[in-house]
């Protein structure tokens, strides 16, 4: 993909071009005539009534003031609207529904429009806008010009198949192109594409217009209005995609309505799901009314058929509980007992994040010490198998600005690469070599694995003297065993002393570990890795 200048002022119309040119090459076949139609009539315009166009999608309204359309490298945009109008791509009018105008105008453009409301003028926005709509009919007529944008779902469609996600949009281009952040080169052509039916596009735009209700709703605190999304929710999918896209949103409406009590509900969506933590919540919340010879056979079939690891730590926690203990015995017998973490308790002036205390306390007993967390063993991984997760397996890459394969968390990730995998652990004697090569050149590019702000040389190469080939391997196995889980609990703190290291897990006053942690910990102490807790109390707490 070419670049444009950085200062370009017309860089959002090239972006643009580059999205519809590889949605045209690649996709062109699922597009509607409608929109096969807008993208021909669109390329016919000139190049600033283009411009103006792609302004008014990246806004994503409908409706606009005319006079506010102010951009100062397209010049007066009068005639370009009226070029766009005159195509069809948009409408110049004076009314708008009363909602629409109300989101237009402020307060003192409101009490110009519209003289016979009889309220004073220090009264509220939304006073006045009740006033309007007792004193006039709605839609309203506005004395400002009104542009309206044809056909705004277009964009939507448009990301969607150049991107492969709900996520990514337009932005992408202004940070790859500012160097804000860097990709890797992958071919990206016609037979890598996500979607090969229309129906899929459609589906896949309403469960993210549901995902994003969902997500409203919550950050204003309006529970009803998810519960009220059952009703809206599709039928099972046989395109595994969209079906994992599905049950994530299902369990999501399902949670409320357990937290709303509403058993029932809850535990029809539960059933139409086979993703974590679906069985979980199930027999939570058969157990909570007393239904125990149902939530043993749910805790059992997990036990013996754990979608990934931690929905097996799930089910021995709950099997372990008193009501499901006493009622039949769950947990494997011959299931070895946690191991013994070693721990260490410091009472320390906490003055800055515990974390930060702590790797001063460690620094002065000589100890080189790295806030790593989650970063350190994720960088090993990234950079060991990094050529081996950017190799262009079929549907892994769509678009050029990917951090990863979109097939990252698939149950079939490992079997697709199995013999690069295989051969590369088989070799792990090198895995200096593989990482530091892959450090050097691959330096700021982006990948799902390397945090660049926190991974430097000298933490890598003090982790790769600490841990033998055979604890690396076996920590590699580990994430690829579940990848989505086992990039997360690592410990906080890494650190050296001479020969010595150590990883090490604080605790902050009242902080517990949590089981994630503790596998990684249990991990560690079974494969002689030294790693350890520290529970750290104030020294000014009364305790």
């Amino acid at each position: 993909m070419t670049q444009p200048d950085p200062l370009s002022p017309y860089y959002y119309h090239h972006n643009f071009q580059s999205l519809i040119g590889l949605v045209s090459e690649r996709d062109w076949d699922l597009l509607t005539g409608k929109e096969r139609a807008w993208l021909t009539c669109f390329q016919q315009l000139s190049f600033k009534a283009q411009c103006l166009l792609v302004r008014l999608l990246m806004r994503r309204h409908d409706y606009f003031l005319a006079d506010k359309l102010i951009y100062p490298e397209l010049g007066d945009t009068r005639p370009l609207l009226h070029n766009l109008a005159d195509n069809g791509f948009v409408s110049i009018t004076d009314t708008a529904p009363a909602d629409v105008l109300f989101n237009l105008l402020s307060k003192a453009q409101l009490i110009d429009a519209f003289p016979a409301v009889a309220l004073a003028k220090s009264a509220s926005k939304t006073q006045w806008q009740t006033a309007i709509t007792d004193t006039y009919d709605d839609p309203l007529i506005s004395p400002y010009a009104l542009v309206v944008c044809h056909q705004p779902d277009l964009l939507p469609v448009l990301l969607l198949l150049y991107f492969g996600n709900s996520r990514q949009d337009l932005s992408q281009f202004v940070v790859a192109e500012l160097g804000i952040q860097q990709f890797e080169l992958y071919p990206v052509s016609q037979s890598e594409r996500l979607f090969q039916h229309r129906q899929h596009i459609d589906d896949w735009l309403h469960l993210s217009a549901l995902t994003d209700t969902v997500w409203q709703a919550k950050k204003a605190k309006r529970p009803a209005l998810i519960l009220a999304l059952q009703s809206h929710l599709p039928q099972p999918f046989e395109w595994p995609p969209l079906e994992r896209k599905r049950q994530r949103l299902v369990n999501r409406i399902a949670r409320e309505f357990e937290r709303h009590d509403d058993f029932p509900c809850a535990t029809l969506l539960y059933q139409t799901t086979t993703q974590p933590p679906s069985r979980e919540r199930q027999a939570r919340m058969l157990i909570k009314q007393g239904y125990i010879d149902d939530a043993s056979r749910i805790i059992a079939a997990m036990l013996d058929a754990p979608h990934d690891e931690e929905e097996y730590d799930v089910a021995c926690r709950i099997a372990k509980q008193k009501p499901l203990r006493e009622h039949a015995r769950l947990v494997p017998t011959n299931s070895v007992n946690p191991a013994i973490v070693d721990s260490e308790t410091l009472t320390l002036p906490l003055e800055h994040r515990v974390e930060w205390d702590v790797a001063a306390y460690y620094r002065c007993q000589g100890w080189q010490v790295w806030y790593s967390e989650n970063s350190l063993l994720n960088a090993l991984f990234g950079l060991f198998f990094w050529d081996i997760l950017f190799l262009p397996i079929s549907g892994a890459f769509v678009n050029p600005f990917q951090r990863g394969p979109r097939d990252l968390y698939s149950d079939d990730f490992v079997t697709k690469r199995q013999p690069q995998i295989h051969a590369r652990l088989a070799n792990i004697n090198q895995a200096r070599d593989w990482i530091a090569r892959h450090y050097q050149q691959k330096q700021g590019l982006s990948n799902d694995w390397v945090n660049w702000s926190v991974i430097e040389w000298p933490l890598l190469d003090a982790a790769l003297h600490a841990l033998s080939d055979t604890q690396l391997s076996a920590c590699f196995k580990r994430i690829l065993f579940d990848r989505r889980h086992n990039r997360r609990g690592h410990p906080d703190l890494f650190m050296c002393r001479g020969d010595a290291y150590q990883w090490v897990e604080v605790k902050g006053p009242g902080d517990v570990l949590q089981p994630h942690q503790s596998r990684w910990l249990q991990f560690f102490h079974q494969n002689g890795i030294c790693a350890k807790v520290v529970y750290v109390t104030s020294a000014t707490s009364n305790s």
